[in-house]
């Protein structure tokens, strides 16, 4: 049980554990018969048993421990050798199913066949792999408690001073809020740690399909707050006597440079093979969704903000939009749930694939997916989803058009919490309103998530971005935001360093570190690397060095505006 997920000696039985990945472990058959052997990840809902290897003697196999797995014996004498999956309620020539417990990294263990009998025995136990991971926050958490004592008292020193500047008649400037920079810049941190590797911990990756994992989040907040900034940014230009046309035409030009940047970063590694050149993806959803917003809150946003009169302009701001929000998610819910798709279920929300034993094999996305391939073509779609090594589906684009209307919901929900900002002075006022909305927002998303008729669940979904999925996500940013706001703003506790340089530099630090995801001092490799400590610590040095980055910038007084 060592902190940093030593595997102890290296070599026992004759097998070298310093060959093992990281959540890869040795699995020692023993047979005296041939046999098939089949999996099923815990990973895969509603899947069959896939072949994973034909047994004819006694070997030696490294297997992955990353999720829970149930393995079949079937016998050689069925013709399976050209079959790469059995249902699961075939048990037909089924010599025995085995269900490991205690299976993890490192550990080595003996799967004995024999007189038609199965049993599976530990030699040698897995290593805790979540060690480590505690080992580096505690390390983390000191070094921020310290950083915030000795901010703390600097900060209060520099509040103190400006209040006796006030005191002496000086006009101080209106602060800006740190909690939304800080909000941009957790979501941005996280989000190249995760791209980074994330040390390969399965929680902090993508869920596969349905479901939602830390990173998961990411994407979602990031577009959330950009809703929070837009009516902050237009009443600016207004109270500036900036013409709304001029407004429109930067709001154009911003999307337009976003959804260029991204079409770049889709030829990283690959080339610009214009047959294949994937055309869709996150910077190219930023572009649409915030264009979208941004016009309809050109239209909608009054041009004088008369303090006396706060409540029936918001009022009337909030009446208008939501009209708008709730065509475009009625457009959306006919697509998913009601709009036919050749050779599938109407309303199939599902991975398609082996799901079913393959009965909607092509089906991946339902609606959403049959939607991109005729208005991107198949070739354009994203090739590796992270539904394909798990249920062997087809190409799919997390970021394609359909999704783009629950986006645009998300990113409104956004702009709700920064019309907040604009028509309410008191902090505590605020605060409370962020909390009805995100708490509003949370049990729609749990109740839609039992809604359909058919006794299923509307899901949560980052892949097919699914309403619950977009209400439960902004529920989470209007509490971090409270928290945010409290703390800092309000409080003045922690001042969000260092959090708060990335997100004054998020496009920067996007495109930087989608450029340099390979490249030296970002990244590096020593020895084996195959333990979940040393990737968390090369992809928290990678992420840490984007943070300075940003620092550096903050110092030189550089930001890049769109």
């Amino acid at each position: 049980m060592s902190w940093i997920e030593n595997p102890g000696e290296y070599s026992l039985r004759g097998l070298d554990l310093s060959m093992l990945k990281v959540d890869e472990a040795y699995l020692n058959i023993t047979t005296d018969e041939p046999f098939h052997l089949y999996s099923l990840s815990d990973d895969c809902y509603r899947c069959p048993f896939y072949h994973f290897k034909k047994i004819l003697e006694s070997k030696v196999l490294s297997v992955s421990t990353r999720r829970d797995v149930i393995w079949r014996l079937y016998n050689v004498s069925r013709d399976v050798n050209d079959k790469k999956t059995i249902a699961d309620n075939d048990t037909d020539m089924m010599l025995c199913e085995i269900r490991p417990k205690d299976f993890g990294e490192f550990g080595i263990y003996d799967l004995i066949y024999e007189n038609d009998q199965c049993d599976l025995h530990v030699y040698k136990r897995p290593v805790n792999i979540y060690l480590p991971l505690l080992l580096i926050c505690l390390g983390l958490l000191i070094i921020a408690v310290l950083y915030s004592f000795i901010s703390l008292i600097y900060n209060r020193w520099i509040r103190k001073n400006n209040t006796d500047e006030s005191n002496t008649g000086k006009i101080t400037r209106r602060r800006r809020v740190k909690a939304l920079d800080t909000f941009r810049g957790i979501s941005i941190c996280v989000m190249i740690f995760v791209n980074y590797g994330a040390g390969h911990y399965w929680f902090l990756d993508h869920a596969t399909w349905n479901g939602l994992q830390v990173a998961d989040l990411v994407f979602p907040w990031f577009m959330w707050i950009m809703g929070v900034c837009v009516p902050i940014s237009i009443k600016s230009q207004l109270k500036k006597n900036v013409p709304r046309i001029k407004i429109f035409i930067n709001s154009l030009r911003r999307s337009l440079i976003l959804f260029l940047l991204g079409l770049c970063l889709n030829t990283l590694g690959i080339g610009a093979n214009l047959n294949t050149l994937r055309l869709f993806g996150v910077l190219q959803r930023f572009s649409v969704v915030y264009f979208v917003i941004a016009i309809i809150s050109i239209i909608f946003t009054f041009n004088d903000y008369d303090n006396s009169n706060r409540v029936s302009q918001s009022r009337f701001y909030y009446s208008n939009i939501w009209l708008i929000i709730l065509i475009l998610l009625a457009v959306h819910c006919y697509f998913t749930f009601f709009f036919p798709v050749p050779g599938c279920p109407t309303g199939y929300l599902g991975p398609g694939g082996i799901q079913y034993d393959s009965k909607y094999e092509n089906c991946t996305g339902g609606a959403a997916g049959y939607i991109d391939k005729l208005l991107l073509g198949y070739n354009h779609l994203y090739q590796k989803p992270t539904s394909a090594d798990v249920y062997k589906t087809e190409a799919f684009d997390p970021e394609g058009p359909l999704g783009c209307l629950t986006s645009i919901f998300q990113v409104f929900l956004g702009v709700q919490a920064g019309s907040i900002l604009v028509y309410h002075s008191k902090w505590h006022s605020r605060i409370k309103r962020w909390l009805i909305w995100g708490t509003i927002s949370g049990i729609i998303g749990i109740v839609l998530c039992q809604a359909r008729q058919d006794g299923g669940w509307v899901p949560l979904n980052k892949n097919i971005w699914s309403l619950p999925f977009a209400c439960v996500t902004s529920c989470l940013g209007f509490y971090l935001l409270c928290l945010l706001y409290y703390l800092i703003d309000i409080k003045a506790v922690w001042t969000g360093a260092p959090f708060v340089y990335p997100g004054m530099n998020a496009t920067i630090l996007y495109v930087g570190h989608s450029i340099c995801y390979e490249m030296f001092p970002w990244h590096w490799s020593y020895g084996y690397m195959n333990t979940h400590f040393i990737l968390t610590l090369e992809a928290l040095w990678g992420t840490a060095l984007w943070v300075v980055i940003a620092y550096w910038l903050y110092r030189e007084k550089f930001f890049l505006s769109l």
